[in-house]
């Protein structure tokens, strides 16, 4: 399916907008009316989820139980200099580096074809240090850019370009190679260069002057390059031939991180990196109860043991269903004997373990990798009469509670990391055109999906497909989604989507603005991630406006934005501008612009007015508020013309001058009359 690209970034016209009248009429359907079409609270828990996926996840000391320390790297925008170098401060060279480096010499293109995990980003960018063009940043393209996008992009000179994980589509391999050609072309005339990543198993020969199969670098090269030659393991020859074996660069990097900790011999290191307690225990090929369990638990992560019990009971009884099927049912009588159904886990289990953390009993593996390797032995190892009923188990609880929807969620972004068709099939495509519970929990999942570079693309690539043509409970859910961990991977495109669902129609607007509005909340929390996405809103706005577009469409526009500038922080009652025009000063020309548009519309003015009295007011306690308002203010007014700006004067000194400002310190009144006089009038651009 084709997607409509987002708008892309022009330069303003000149002329003065024109303001929507004010007896434009309202949408003929209320947002009230579509009230349960968004939660709030279940999309707020939706964002906590991702802070707390993104952080150094235990499965000790966490309700998510995925090993690791999941990165928040953007995986579009720019890399720096610092970052790349970080990147490569251990970088083993793979066999064909060579042959890339001359293939992107001489063609200023080479497209890296492997299988995921094998370290293919990390060469992208060591290819792109190796050309003489290489300048102090790396500019990352999003993975959805097709051949026709590329084609006409006006690249920089002496820039260096990376695509990671491509999503390549189903062009034919004649018309790849033409367009190959002819991107090459343009690249070689820009004296650029761009090296771009695909999950593929094999390159195709008709494509060997740019496509070249990666393979992973050595792994005890790789090894030696984080431990040093002077710390390899000694004495540990079988240990060694096994990290040979290792083809994940991560895994590698993993164990010489954990060889440096000194806690864990190599060889328990490795059991636990291989899964052998995993692969002993279904070998001895458990009872039909025991798999169940274990299975409950790969999906019920963390639950309190009276929780679990009543999961595991439900997903044991679709099991029987399913196995009677085409059977005629029979009645039993109530068996006088009681299973003691707690000793699964109870009596040393070797995977499963309860915790006591936090009072109340909770189940959890004993492992850091437990989970993730008992989901792949599932999928491995038994066929229909274990998945079938695990599948429609795992439906049902995304009509569960919020912290079973979470792990569900959770196991379901684990499994996509083998099984992503599995996951999208039976799973997040029937969600997202669900309940307003399954359609929280498809976006929970595509945001889980987003801790591994490779089923972030993934998710993001799955996300786009609900944008357009899908259905309208399709683009909702995609909005969810863009607000939670996709915001982090890809911060512009999301903004882009955002924006584009925020002037559909009324119940899709809706979700996407309050989206919107959250991804911003939730970037102000993260360095300058907010800055970043409030200039390109900043755009969005200004260009649309300019342009000239429907009242009913600029209406939903200036919601959307009304929505961020009304904002509150997370987890706190101060209004989200003032805490990023005193942090972040370097945004305060977009929000000046956001701004500026919301009071010159007359029908949303009355709201922006509140927002940014608000505003000043909770500026006046920190040091700054009057420098922070002078520059406010000398955006707005250079930027409305002079009509407008005279009546948007006269609103906010009404606004100010009510009862509950006249009880503010003076400062506050200071703080107001800096925004009112802020700098000389500029001629409006």
């Amino acid at each position: 399916m084709t997607q409509p690209a987002p708008p892309k970034d022009d330069e303003p016209r000149p002329d003065v907008p024109a303001e929507p009248p004010p007896d434009d009429p309202r949408p003929a359907v209320s947002e009230e009316a579509d009230a349960d079409d968004f939660n709030e609270d279940a999309l707020g828990q939706t964002a906590t989820v991702i802070n707390n996926f993104f952080a150094a996840v235990d499965a000790r000391k966490s309700a998510f139980g995925i090993a690791g320390e999941a990165t928040t790297r953007s995986l579009s925008g720019r890399l720096d200099r610092k970052e790349v170098e970080h990147a490569l401060r251990h970088f083993v060279r793979p066999s064909g580096f060579a042959g890339a480096t001359a293939i992107l010499r001489e063609r200023h293109l080479v497209v890296l074809v492997g299988n995921e995990g094998i370290g293919k980003r990390t060469s992208g960018t060591a290819l792109l240090g190796e050309v003489d063009a290489f300048a102090d940043r790396i500019v990352v393209f999003p993975p959805d850019r097709d051949l026709d996008d590329l084609l006409s992009t006006s690249f920089k000179e002496n820039r260096v370009y990376l695509i990671h994980d491509w999503i390549e589509g189903r062009t034919a391999t004649s018309v790849r190679r033409f367009a190959l050609e002819a991107l090459s072309a343009r690249l070689a005339h820009a004296r650029a260069h761009l090296v771009i990543t695909l999950t593929r198993a094999q390159a195709h020969p008709e494509l060997k002057a740019f496509e070249i199969g990666w393979e992973p670098p050595d792994p005890l090269s790789l090894l030696e390059a984080h431990l040093g030659a002077d710390r390899l393991p000694s004495g540990e020859t079988g240990g060694l031939e096994h990290v040979a074996e290792i083809h994940s660069p991560r895994q590698i990097v993993e164990l010489a991180e954990q060889l440096l900790n000194g806690t864990r011999s190599l060889q328990e290191i490795l059991a636990d990196l291989g899964g052998d307690t995993v692969t002993r225990w279904f070998d001895r090929e458990p009872k039909r109860s025991e798999v169940l369990a274990v299975a409950a638990l790969a999906f019920a992560y963390g639950m309190p043991e009276r929780v679990f019990e009543r999961l595991l009971v439900r997903l044991t009884s679709i099991a029987d269903k399913v196995e009677r099927q085409g059977v005629e049912s029979e009645r039993r009588a109530i068996a006088e004997d009681l299973p003691r159904s707690r000793r699964l886990w109870n009596d040393g289990h070797p995977l499963i373990s309860v915790s006591a953390e936090g009072g109340e009993p909770r189940l959890v593996f004993r492992g850091l990798r437990h989970r993730e390797q008992v989901i792949t032995r599932l999928y491995l190892d038994y066929g229909y009469r274990v998945l079938e009923p695990l599948r429609r188990w795992i439906r049902e609880l995304a009509k569960d509670l919020p912290d079973v929807q979470v792990q569900a969620a959770a196991g379901l972004a684990l499994l996509a990391r083998t099984r992503p068709e599995e996951v999208r099939e039976s799973f997040l495509e029937p969600w997202a055109g669900g309940s307003a519970q399954e359609r929280l929990t498809a976006a929970s999942t595509l945001s889980m999906m987003c801790a591994d570079d490779t089923t972030a693309v993934i998710a993001f690539d799955t996300a786009l497909g609900w944008v357009e043509n899908a259905g309208q409970l399709q683009a909702m859910t995609a909005a969810l989604a863009f607000a939670g961990g996709l915001s982090m991977r890809y911060p512009a495109e999301t903004i882009n989507w955002l924006w584009y669902l925020s002037l559909r129609g009324v119940r899709v607007s809706n979700v996407a603005r309050r989206a919107l509005a959250l991804m911003v909340r939730a970037a102000a929390e993260r360095d300058d991630a907010a800055t970043v996405g409030l200039r390109l809103l900043a755009r969005h706005l200004d260009r649309d406006l300019r342009e000239g577009v429907r009242p009913q469409t600029a209406r939903r526009a200036l919601q959307a934005v009304l929505g961020v500038l009304e904002s509150d922080r997370l987890e706190h009652e101060e209004p989200l501008m003032a805490r990023l025009l005193l942090s972040q000063p370097a945004g305060t020309e977009a929000i000046g612009t956001l701004w500026a548009w919301t009071l010159h519309n007359a029908y949303h003015r009355a709201g922006a007015v509140r927002a940014l009295c608000r505003t000043l007011r909770h500026l006046q306690n920190h040091d700054g508020a009057v420098a922070a308002a002078e520059t406010l203010g000398k955006v707005v007014w250079s930027t409305l013309p002079e009509a407008a700006a005279v009546l948007v004067k006269r609103a906010i000194t009404h606004a100010c001058a009510d009862a509950p400002v006249r009880q503010e310190p003076p400062l506050a009144r200071d703080i107001v009359l800096t925004l009112l006089n802020a700098g000389p009038r500029q001629n409006h651009r």
